[in-house]
């Protein structure tokens, strides 16, 4: 009977193997993201929860490396004319995950998909024109400096994709979609014909761990291998452990008060001026970021090409602030907007002592991410935090989208700003030629807002990524999109 029993215990555990055995040994990373990809479609949105995936299944034409140059990732090669039409010839045998092969015409219809799409229409802008000139070799005809479409060319929203017979997407990126789950989570799997090599991974799953505190627990307990996005605390909190290693850079980010000029008091220079005067942007970084974070003086971080450092502030500004609003007149009481994150809510608690020191008087609102998105593009609000990235390491998508008449609402002006000035530098530095005159009229636009304020910068974003110690070959992105292709578990 006992014999019996064994030989029935083998077969099934024989059957087990053969069933699952393939799954049991898939090399599988979990990550954990604090909010969730919006959708598939890298067009039709900006955010790095979204990009951060489907980086992971697009490619683009170019990319950025961890330095901000430019390199080549669809692309084998390019040249600039005399006339500043780049000229671009696409590597060979590149497939998408249907098996079709990448040509000059897939791309020249991914980047007409851009135009279509009003959120990312604004990085594909400069282009006049896309001319075929055979299967691998087409030229882009620029209405700018061609290397502003270079630099857009890396952002994750233009991914060069193609549309199959269900208007669903494919890509030519390391990983396949298997499923999409929004709020939940997202699993892909490996693309074994990606044109740089087969990735080391079978299966990555992206799982949606709102409160950082709890993606940190997750780390910790082993339920996720990569926890991107880590509070401070828990970051200091790591330095004795051998089983998690922290990855903390800079990124293209900036945290940002932004004021709707539409608005009254807010129309009032003086009373934006008097908000700027009452943020203790230090105070934010000690009691939220414990230090970590590094305080803006522009809205471009260091790392973006046309950053200005911003003079400094007298110290005896809070008291000028004051006077200010004593001298308004009338009490001054206004709503602070956040989205749901923990982060932002303490920065919006510390906003609201700064500036009730002065006698302003703060609500502070919480929203759903996509109703904060929609209503703000809408100009409900009299004041928000946000968090803007100059994805593309270049100051025409660092400020074009945040303050140019033209991008008020969804694209990004949310302070719904006009200044005639700054609109003409930002059109005139997308022409100019000259890297000289280039810098020198984005430094004219960082001081006009410096003077002005539609937009308060607050702290330049710090990334801290957790990894468990046997993940290997992650690679940092300063956009937040990290590139995984490479990336191993032993």
């Amino acid at each position: 009977m006992i014999l019996k029993k064994i030989k029935i215990l083998c077969c099934f555990l024989i059957f087990a193997t053969i069933l699952f055995g393939e799954e049991r040994g898939e090399k599988k990373i979990k990550i954990g993201i604090g909010y969730s990809g919006r959708s598939y479609d890298p067009h039709k949105h900006t955010d790095s929860a979204t990009l951060g995936i489907t980086k992971q299944i697009y490619s683009n034409l170019f990319c950025l490396n961890e330095n901000g140059d430019i390199e080549n990732e669809l692309v084998d090669s390019y040249s600039i004319n005399s006339a500043g039409e780049i000229q671009i010839k696409l590597k060979k045998n590149i497939v998408f995950h249907d098996g079709e092969e990448l040509d000059s015409e897939i791309v020249k219809k991914s980047l007409e998909r851009n135009m279509e799409i009003p959120i990312t229409k604004v990085l594909v802008e400069p282009i006049k024109d896309i001319v075929i000139l055979d299967k691998y070799n087409f030229k882009i005809v620029s209405r700018y400096n061609p290397k502003i479409i270079l630099n857009n060319l890396t952002h994750s929203s233009l991914a060069i994709v193609k549309e199959i017979s269900n208007k669903n997407l494919v890509g030519t990126g390391p990983f396949k979609l298997k499923e999409w789950k929004n709020g939940e989570k997202v699993i892909l799997y490996k693309n074994k014909d990606y044109f740089k090599g087969e990735p080391k991974v079978d299966v990555l799953e992206f799982v949606t761990i709102p409160e950082a505190s709890n993606r940190y627990i997750a780390l910790e307990t082993g339920e996720i291998q990569i926890a991107y996005d880590l509070a401070s605390i828990d970051v200091a909190s790591t330095k004795n452990r051998k089983d998690i290693k922290i990855v903390s850079k800079l990124s293209y980010g900036t945290d940002f008060l932004s004021i709707n000029t539409q608005r009254a008091p807010l129309n009032n220079i003086e009373i934006r001026k008097a908000i700027k005067y009452a943020i203790n942007k230090e105070a934010i970084n000690e009691v939220v970021f414990e230090n970590t974070a590094e305080v803006a003086k522009s809205i471009l971080t260091p790392n973006t090409y046309g950053y200005f450092k911003n003079k400094e502030e007298a110290k005896d500004c809070l008291e000028e602030a004051r006077n200010i609003i004593k001298n308004y007149g009338e009490a001054v009481s206004i709503e602070l907007w956040v989205y749901d994150d923990s982060t932002k809510y303490q920065m919006a608690q510390v906003i609201q002592a700064n500036l009730k020191d002065i006698g302003i008087d703060v609500k502070i609102q919480t929203l759903e991410l996509s109703t904060f998105l929609q209503l703000t593009a809408q100009g409900e609000h009299d004041t928000l935090i946000g968090l803007w990235y100059a994805s593309t390491g270049d100051a025409d998508y660092g400020l074009y989208p945040l303050l140019h008449d033209s991008s008020k609402g969804a694209v990004g002006n949310r302070s719904f700003y006009n200044n005639k000035e700054v609109n003409k530098l930002l059109d005139e530095a997308r022409i100019e030629s000259s890297p000289k005159e280039r810098l020198a009229k984005y430094k004219r636009v960082q001081e006009i807002v410096e003077d002005e304020n539609p937009v308060i910068p607050l702290v330049h974003k710090m990334y801290h990524i957790g990894l468990n110690n046997n993940i290997k070959n992650f690679k940092f992105n300063p956009n937040g999109n990290h590139i995984l292709e490479n990336i191993q578990v032993n």
